[in-house]
């Protein structure tokens, strides 16, 4: 798996607060227990941020940039963040369930221990970006550039990677079910034997031993 940029967080961060999402400007400081839900922002941008237990489910923000930043059991389901920028940063045990980030760009950042069901990244752009024990129920990765992306023992059932490109992506630790995706998508996808035979089958292809 390719070596991922980790969060540049200072040693000591300013404990603060933030109720208000729109508009909201924040560096080096620790955000806990953020009541931001269903809130609608032009901007956002959080740099050098740690954020605990932060609630910002059902929002909707037209501009949102990441940098260095380190998220841990944050409710982020069913926000809409369409071309969101996301650099150097990590979510571990979030749930995104029903998140929309269409047409986002992801640049080093790993998801650990994450629920993506019926999350959406269509047209995303993946770069160093690994995925470790994340469950992925009817994803949809359609037209997304996945090129180099890890899904580390993943649950994979009924994803969407129809017109993705999946370029030395690797799902070989994970589990596939019902996965949605043409032969032409599979070109250059990572898989181990047993996953190979699964998507033989898909593409009508039978495989016989003699």
């Amino acid at each position: 798996m390719t070596r991922l940029r980790a969060p540049v967080l200072a040693k000591e961060l300013t404990p603060a607060e933030l109720t208000a999402l729109d508009g909201a400007d924040v560096e080096r400081a620790r955000l806990e227990g953020c009541a931001l839900a269903r809130q609608r922002a032009d901007r956002v941008r959080l740099e050098g941020v740690h954020l605990v237990g932060a609630d910002v489910s059902e929002t909707r923000v037209a501009a949102l940039s990441f940098l260095d930043v380190r998220a841990e059991r944050c409710q982020l389901s069913l926000g809409e963040w369409p071309a969101a920028r996301l650099t150097r940063v990590e979510l571990r045990d979030c749930r995104l369930t029903g998140a929309r980030w269409s047409e986002a760009t992801l640049e080093d950042v790993r998801l650990v221990g994450c629920q993506l069901d019926y999350a959406s990244f269509a047209g995303a752009r993946f770069h160093r970006v690994a995925f470790e024990q994340c469950r992925m129920h009817d994803t949809d990765f359609g037209g997304a550039d996945l090129t180099g992306t890890a899904f580390v023992g993943c649950e994979l059932r009924g994803v969407e990677f129809g017109g993705a490109k999946l370029g030395g992506a690797d799902v070989r630790s994970s589990t596939l079910h019902d996965v949605r995706l043409a032969a032409r998508d599979v070109r250059g996808l990572i898989v181990n034997r047993d996953q190979a035979a699964v998507l033989a089958q898909l593409f009508g292809v039978v495989v016989r031993e003699r």
